[in-house]
């Protein structure tokens, strides 16, 4: 058994306002079809191809690249690891919160 497996390694999340669950794959799960905190659509796989989700920071496809939700999420950038089969420029940087607190003499 992979680490990841333990606490999932499938990923349903709302693109509206960040609900997640994680999930085993070939495991009967009940998902709900709307995000019980705003309502909107949760998704668990790609809607173009419908390739399963891995991450509940995951912003575009691992299949085909298909964006699933915006790079931002409340103004500020998902913090994630890059991508597989995204380009080194498209992962988002630190917003600078870490950068400026270890700057400031204290």
């Amino acid at each position: 058994m992979l680490p990841r497996d333990e606490l999932g390694n499938r990923a349903a999340f709302c693109a509206g306002c960040g609900w997640g669950r994680r999930f085993l794959a070939g495991v009967p799960v009940e998902l709900p079809e709307q995000c019980p905190d705003c309502g909107a659509a949760v998704i668990s796989s790609c809607p173009a191809c419908g390739e399963g989700i891995t991450s509940l920071m995951q912003i575009t496809c691992s299949g085909c690249g298909e964006a699933l939700r915006e790079s931002e999420f409340f103004g500020r950038p998902i913090r994630r690891k890059p991508e597989r089969h995204a380009l080194p420029s498209e992962a988002p940087q630190c917003a600078g919160e870490a950068e400026a607190a270890f700057s400031r003499p204290d």
